[in-house]
């Protein structure tokens, strides 16, 4: 079962392009909506950022197989002149093909 302190480390890519680990909270599952949310609460990513959350919904086709996958990226930078986070997007792309090719494989 869910637990709202639940936390996980991880490898992800920072705001440079560089590797930078991460730790995250889990702020909320909504298995009727199939969301997840996660705040970052430690890590490297925290030198560029006061705050980054990420939230991720899988929505159902509807009439057609397979579903469409949202990334919602909420963050404030810590200098407000820093460059946008593309690095973190090309990341959501590629984690969102792995899990792709995970499904299709299982079917």
């Amino acid at each position: 079962m869910w637990s709202p302190t639940y936390i996980s480390k991880s490898l992800t890519i920072g705001a440079d392009g560089e590797a930078a680990m991460t730790k995250k909270r889990v702020e909320a599952v909504d298995p009727e909506k199939n969301l997840i949310k996660f705040r970052v609460i430690e890590g490297d990513m925290m030198k560029d950022f006061k705050s980054f959350v990420s939230t991720i919904q899988v929505i159902p086709k509807h009439g057609e197989p397979g579903s469409v996958v949202k990334w919602h990226m909420e963050y404030e930078k810590i200098i407000v002149d820093a460059g946008h986070p593309e690095t973190i997007l090309q990341l959501a792309v590629e984690i969102s093909k792995d899990i792709d090719e995970y499904l299709l494989a299982e079917e």
